[in-house]
């Protein structure tokens, strides 16, 4: 069937079909289908009494002939021409759902909708009226669906965007975690830092940053060798027992180390990863 609510029938106007134009924009059913078995049937031949080719052309009127005693198929619908050549049959699809109304009487007007090469499967016909009905509501019921894509699209894009933002969440948090477990192993190994050298002043945040703990763990070493770091002392002299403190600290076992460092240390970790 077409994509429309309505067929496209510009250049139908002067033929049989153009006469359904009025009633199919008022909302009459109707369907397009191929016609099946035309290499089977007078389709493509030549007339026996004219000798002209049996090709119907755009717009021509068909006829639908109930077949129930065809053995292959009770719901089979014939398609002819003229009423003089049968050019084929509607598909078992259409003719399921067709043939029980036409047996009840309802209306079904065929047309020729694409009057085909020759070739089987390339005539294709439409059929308006009643019997149309279930394969149109179908249609219809199509063309509503395909109407809401877009905004069912963008509904299931939001969906899908916010799934990838949390699962990126998550990922980068067990990411650091694992980071954070890791430099926290690392940080409780005894090492030996690269100090400055002795008399020369250093920063207290940059002895702090170097050794990954926090300024009052410099202050306290700080004091156990006689140097005095408040609140608002930012340079002090790194004496020999300055040192030595922060050495023998480097190299005990530390059970507690500075957690916002350790965290900060595992997201710039994690940040060089991604």
């Amino acid at each position: 069937m077409s994509d429309d609510a309505v067929p496209d029938l510009r250049g139908y106007e002067d033929t049989d079909l153009g006469v359904e134009i009025p009633a199919l924009n008022r909302g009459e059913a109707w369907l397009v289908s191929e016609c099946a078995g035309l290499q089977f049937y007078a389709y493509g031949r030549r007339d026996d009494l004219t000798g002209e080719r049996i090709m119907p052309r755009l717009g021509d009127r068909l006829h639908l002939v109930r077949d129930p005693e065809n053995p292959h198929d009770a719901n089979a619908i014939g398609v002819w021409w003229r009423n003089a050549h049968q050019i084929g049959h509607l598909p078992r699809y259409a003719a399921t759902a067709v043939a029980l109304l036409l047996d009840a009487g309802a209306a079904a007007r065929a047309y020729v909708y694409d009057e085909g090469d020759g070739e089987a499967w390339s005539l294709r016909l439409i059929v308006v009226g009643p019997a149309a009905e279930p394969l149109y509501a179908a249609h219809i019921e199509r063309v509503a669906y395909r109407a809401t894509l877009p905004v069912r699209n963008e509904k299931r894009d939001r969906r899908l965007r916010r799934r990838a933002e949390r699962f990126a969440e998550q990922l980068q948090a067990h990411r650091r975690a694992r980071i954070t477990a890791a430099v926290e192993t690392l940080m409780a190994v005894p090492f030996e830092p690269a100090l400055p050298q002795v008399g020369a002043e250093v920063d207290v945040d940059d002895v702090a940053a170097m050794l990954a703990f926090s300024r009052s763990t410099v202050a306290r070493l700080a004091k156990r060798a006689g140097i005095n770091v408040g609140r608002y002392t930012w340079r002090v002299p790194p004496s020999a027992e300055f040192d030595a403190e922060i050495r023998a600290w480097c190299r005990a076992p530390r059970s507690k180390l500075d957690r916002d460092r350790v965290s900060q240390i595992g997201c710039e970790v994690s940040y060089a990863w991604d």
